[in-house]
């Protein structure tokens, strides 16, 4: 039997263990997936583990997205550019880091309609998913991006069509198509806090916000009330766990499988 694990400091509120068990469950695949937390200084042993045939792979989040790579023979070019790893293959004797994050981040788009090519978009927060989010519209051939930061003196590095600004400036800008919340403001518990203040909430075609617990946040409400198209986080988390496992096995799974477990994940956490 396959198995595989995300790795991760504090994993209690994590729905990957469901995903990809409900995914063995829809290919019958033999194999089973961990939740793996570890401290930081366990990590080193952990590979070490997955070289003896432990695991198969894993999967990592936050804070060890960086912290791992030190650890692996081969880093992919998506990761590279984005300078984190969130899949981990054990593959032909050597441990080779990707990035499934941005995958999951396209194919929401994709599944939602929603076009990005040559158009402005607007990111709220420079944390980790913002990098593979980023670099996601880029690739996408989004025209200029914004990305909305609190921290002074950001470093966040963006092209020279692209800009970092202050939540303040948000009310400014004019003829974006697509927002997305890379902030966990308005995640569950604190279910009532939105990351945008009304004044701040400028005509756009389309939300995303990576947040999947609630189901629609109070950012989402504000904009379905407008007619605006909006969209949780739950697809990308399927999407780049289904990213991962075509890693692993190096195969290609259709949109389908991704939409059985939306739908059957949607009716656990959202009944």
């Amino acid at each position: 039997m396959e198995k595989f694990g995300l790795l991760g400091e504090k994993l209690g509120h994590s729905y990957s263990k469901e995903i990809h068990e409900i995914f063995f469950e829809l290919t019958g695949k033999k194999a089973s997936y961990d939740m793996i937390e570890r401290e930081i200084d366990e990590i080193e042993e952990l590979m070490k583990n997955i070289r003896d045939g432990k695991f198969n792979g894993i999967n990592v989040t936050i804070p060890y997205k960086l912290e791992v790579i030190k650890y692996l023979d081969e880093v992919s070019e998506t990761a590279k550019k984005i300078g984190a790893v969130n899949t981990i293959t054990f593959r032909d004797g050597k441990l080779v880091g990707d990035n499934s994050d941005y995958f999951g981040f396209l194919k929401t788009l994709e599944l939602n309609g929603i076009d990005v090519n040559g158009k402005k978009v607007l990111i709220l927060g420079t944390g980790g998913a913002s990098k593979a989010i980023y670099n996601g519209l880029i690739d996408s051939g989004a025209e200029s991006i914004f990305l909305a930061t609190i921290i002074e003196n950001d470093t966040f590095k963006v092209r020279n069509q692209d800009r970092l600004i202050h939540y303040s400036s948000i009310a400014g800008l004019r003829n974006i198509e697509l927002i997305v919340n890379c902030t966990p403001v308005g995640m569950y518990p604190a279910v009532d806090n939105c990351p945008l203040e009304d004044k701040n909430l400028i005509d756009v075609n389309a939300v995303v916000d990576i947040v999947y617990n609630p189901e629609e946040t109070v950012l989402m409400k504000k904009y379905k009330i407008k007619g605006t198209k909006v969209a949780n986080g739950l697809m990308m988390l399927i999407s780049q766990a289904i990213k991962s496992e075509e890693i692993w096995h190096n195969e290609v799974y259709g949109a389908e499988i991704i939409e059985k477990i939306h739908k059957k994940l949607s009716e656990k956490l959202y009944k």
